[in-house]
């Protein structure tokens, strides 16, 4: 049964179709937290929502609801613990690696699992690769534990984020894999020349990076760069790229426009691969 079937009785039609279709489930099935955006119009009714969504899924101890976007320079979203355990705390488990988190100190999607496999596939053991904006490491250990690439760095400016992401190298036996603390504007530049792939999975800001990922970049590297985008706007980004290009007298060769995620209304999360040459 869905959400809105469990709650066919207990709202009126008009209650019924606000009620979100989705929401994320963080955790394994042992313990997992959802993590669900509920309409202003619905906020009296909040605890029975969370009620039936964890009578959906007998996994879910906590239910939280989205007060916020990610803001501030950590990415975190405010959450609120509408019903169950307070200890917000899991295990996720994706594509055979495990994530120790709480999504209520630092940012995580579980909607990218895919896409996260889908850059593993394409890089290699050969390869040393840096993930900017790192977070608890989810992008990074999964190409370092798919992949098996020489080395993987990952950079990451919130301090509860990098104690996670060094608990998930622990957690998954990775030795090729390293978390740093620090701004990437600072902490990229010991990589410079270094990288035969770059990650920019933070599509609000990535483009103030951009010099930063060329730099670290050897001749024919790759960057993958995520955007928030209109379908008729990919050409405005890939100006932002060419621009940075540019200032730093190296060229570049676009290689593919992925749609990864919707965002909104015509809008979506957009990876754009470039080759430097």
């Amino acid at each position: 049964m869905t959400l809105k079937d469990l709650l066919k009785k207990k709202l009126t039609k008009k209650e019924l179709a606000l009620v979100p279709s989705s929401f994320d489930i963080i955790g394994d099935r042992d313990k997992a937290l959802a993590i669900i955006e509920i309409p202003p119009e619905l906020k009296k009714k909040q605890k029975l929502i969370a009620t039936a969504l964890m009578k959906q899924h007998k996994n879910v101890k906590t239910v939280l609801a989205k007060r916020s976007p990610r803001k501030g320079i950590y990415r975190t979203m405010e959450l609120k613990i509408i019903k169950g355990k307070r200890d917000t705390e899991v295990v996720h488990v994706e594509s055979g690696c495990r994530f120790i988190l709480d999504p209520r100190k630092v940012y995580f999607s579980p909607r990218e699992g895919s896409e996260r496999l889908r850059i593993a596939e394409l890089a290699n053991e050969k390869e040393t690769i840096a993930v900017f904006f790192a977070g608890v490491g989810p992008f990074a250990i999964v190409v370092a534990k798919k992949a098996k690439p020489k080395k993987v760095i990952g950079i990451e400016i919130n301090p509860d984020a990098v104690e996670y992401f060094k608990e998930n190298i622990r957690l998954n036996k990775l030795e090729n894999t390293e978390a740093i603390l620090g701004d990437v504007k600072k902490k990229a530049e010991k990589f410079y020349g270094l990288c035969d792939r770059v990650l920019m999975p933070l599509p609000e800001t990535s483009s103030e990076y951009l010099e930063e990922a060329i730099k670290c970049l050897k001749k024919n590297g790759i960057c993958h760069f995520y955007c928030f985008t209109e379908e008729d706007k990919i050409k405005e980004k890939k100006k932002t790229v060419l621009v940075a290009a540019k200032k730093l007298k190296r060229k570049i060769k676009f290689l593919e426009v992925t749609k990864v995620l919707p965002y909104g209304p015509r809008i979506w999360k957009t990876r754009i691969d470039f080759l430097v040459l």
